[in-house]
């Protein structure tokens, strides 16, 4: 078994991380309300704190002091059913638990301190003991029975929970000075179960007033917000909070927190969590930088995330440069709509950075390319010549617009492609990239998945490539597929199923309109291909149809699922699945063998060759030539790496 040193070693041999910022930690559930740094799998789009990340790999702990409790990494797929025996939550991602017992805490109970005794207890007249054993027993207080670690009289021989030991029987809490607090076992029926300071819900012991209808959990009790905050961004007087009042937010508008801070000379009123609300900030929703203003200007505005109205008297964010643009505060700072960073006195420096030099109308010097100046032309005169493939996508160029060396018949790109910015910041990742053209690096594209020869942008700290395809998606993401509305990354635990072919994913193009996912593979898919089926004609990506006729595929004589996408000739009226159509290594480069270990040939002979993983002959328009066997697809490739691991 491999001794991994940190817990941060474990979860990279487990989740492709990559270090960001981010909200909620699927390693110990928190961070609802704050950015932190962290780390963000790439696959899954799991995020933990790094924090959380720096965890001891072994701990001793009180409730369970004859083991070591032991970190453990739960996989993306793995079931982890179970709870934390001591505050009975769910266990997330990262969690502690014994080799010998079935015992496991969270990370958050494991770093707590632990009161071994509580003395001076309101509750009863001697101290009370921690008993550090899961044992069965009646709290003498609340009545209600339960199976762990009491706290106990060795004297009275009596039980008590922990918040029950060390409760008192009323409060007078300055969060209701007209009345004292008395303690409650027992929710009364005409609340709503929750305590009004955090909106939590109330458990075995609380303090309530019967006359306002007031309840707080013990955590509220133990540790009131503060009554007057001072030096803050949103407002230039200190607040004092006044709870229980019904107010609208006046840097967000929203209106579901009953419990405001107050400035009396000003009227102004707003959440805690609208206190230190960043002043600059950049979302992929726009191109410019976005700040923060008090109010907008009198008019009818409507937010650039949720399309739904803004109240323009309270605070929101706009764009000094596109005067009608604008977002709710709440909108703005969401996860995977802002990177988390306050951009408040930092220069505006990191921008996009061009890839060619223009010499004159229609000529460029491009930077794959420094020794020739590239010519622009308008149409492929040998559109039927599959070979000619754009050296940064590898796709053939038939009627596209594209550069050619002036010099050498060797070098030919698509003007798309050819205008790709040199460094940018992805809209998968939020990563700043650069362009390369280098083709011993890593070929397999960590948002695809496919193989790709040509073109990468790869991240500042090496850990992500994209092929060009993949790392110039934008955001918002216009696709034929779906006209009406615009389609947005959608970074989710819960698997979504691709609209194109069916797949779970958990990192797709989302529209927030309507129940459609796109992922990433199916998105760059070419609109019109051509196969050796079929050499007279090009072939279009249908998008599904709603049929009852039965669609059969040309190239594997199987049947064909015609609500999903395919490829169709619109002349014979034939169809193909997408993966007998394009393959698995469309984006590689056909070449003859050289000094590579792995190559692509062209499957275009008499008879088509065996795989030597999946045994049946391969299909597809092209194979890999893996040392002296054949490989037909990247599925196959990767089961043959794993076997020779």
């Amino acid at each position: 078994m491999h001794e991994f040193e940190t817990t941060l070693d474990l979860l990279k041999s487990i989740y492709p991380i990559y270090p960001t910022s981010g909200l909620k930690c699927d390693g110990c559930n928190l961070g609802q309300n704050y950015y932190s740094d962290g780390y963000r799998c790439v696959r899954s789009g799991l995020f933990f704190h790094k924090e959380c990340t720096s965890s001891n790999m072994k701990i001793c702990n009180v409730y369970h002091p004859q083991h070591s409790l032991h970190v453990k990494v739960v996989s993306e797929n793995e079931n982890k059913d179970g709870q934390c025996r001591i505050c009975r939550g769910n266990l997330p991602k990262l969690y502690y638990y014994c080799l010998i017992c079935n015992f496991s805490i969270d990370l958050i109970c494991a770093k707590k301190e632990v009161k071994m005794k509580i003395e001076g207890s309101k509750t009863h007249t001697h101290p009370l003991s921690l008993i550090p054993k899961m044992i069965i027993f009646t709290c003498h207080l609340c009545g209600q029975s339960d199976d762990r670690f009491p706290y106990a009289c060795n004297l009275c021989d009596l039980n008590f929970h922990k918040d029950c030991g060390e409760s008192t029987h009323e409060i007078n809490y300055y969060c209701h000075r007209k009345h004292f607090l008395k303690r409650f076992t027992r929710v009364p029926s005409y609340t709503d179960g929750k305590c009004c300071m955090c909106g939590n819900k109330l458990h075995i012991v609380f303090y309530h007033c019967s006359i306002c209808n007031f309840s707080v959990d013990v955590d509220c009790a133990k540790n009131p917000p503060p009554f007057t905050l001072l030096n803050l961004k949103v407002h230039e007087h200190s607040l004092n909070l006044m709870p229980q009042r019904k107010f609208v937010c006046n840097a967000c508008g929203m209106d579901d927190d009953p419990n405001p801070y107050v400035c009396s000379q000003c009227n102004f009123m707003v959440h805690k969590n609208c206190i230190d609300i960043p002043r600059v900030i950049k979302v992929n929703r726009h191109a410019h930088r976005i700040f923060y203003n008090y109010c907008l200007d009198a008019g009818d505005w409507k937010c650039g995330v949720c399309h739904k109205e803004i109240n323009w008297t309270c605070g929101a964010y706009s764009c000094s440069a596109c005067h009608d643009f604008s977002i709710h505060l709440r909108c703005a700072t969401r996860f995977g709509i802002w990177d988390g960073i306050d951009l408040e006195g930092i220069s505006e420096n990191t921008l996009e950075i061009k890839s060619y030099e223009v010499i004159e109308a229609g000529v460029i010097k491009h930077f794959s390319h420094e020794d020739h100046t590239l010519k622009l032309k308008e149409e492929n005169d040998e559109a039927n010549d599959l070979c000619m493939l754009c050296k940064a996508c590898i796709y053939p160029i038939f009627s596209s617009p594209f550069y050619s060396c002036m010099e050498c018949n060797e070098f030919i790109i698509h003007q798309k492609c050819a205008y790709l910015p040199k460094r940018k910041k992805d809209s998968l990742y939020k990563m700043w990239t650069t362009l390369t053209n280098k083709y011993e690096d890593k070929n397999i594209c960590d948002a695809c998945h496919n193989i790709s020869t040509g073109f990468k942008y790869i991240s500042d700290n090496g850990l992500i490539t994209l092929d060009v395809r993949c790392g110039s998606i934008p955001e918002p993401f216009i696709h034929e597929s779906h006209p009406l509305h615009s389609l947005y990354i959608n970074y989710s635990t819960e698997d979504k199923f691709c609209i194109a072919c069916g797949d779970k994913k958990t990192m797709v193009l989302s529209c927030e309109e309507c129940e459609f996912f796109l992922d990433i593979k199916c998105s760059t898919l070419p609109k019109m291909v051509k196969h050796q089926n079929d050499k007279e004609h090009f072939m279009s990506l249908c998008y599904g149809e709603k049929t009852k006729e039965q669609y059969w595929c040309e190239i594997c004589e199987e049947k064909l699922n015609p609500e999903k996408w395919f490829y169709s000739c619109n002349h014979c009226g034939t169809t193909f699945h997408i993966k007998c159509t394009t393959g698995d290594l469309m984006w590689m480069k056909p070449q003859k063998k050289d000094a590579s270990y792995t190559y692509l040939i062209l499957n275009n002979r008499l008879t088509r060759p065996i795989c030597v993983s999946c045994h049946s002959r391969c299909q597809f328009e092209s194979f890999l030539k893996l040392d002296e066997s054949i490989v037909c697809s990247t599925e196959c490739l990767t089961r043959i790496i794993k076997i020779m691991r």
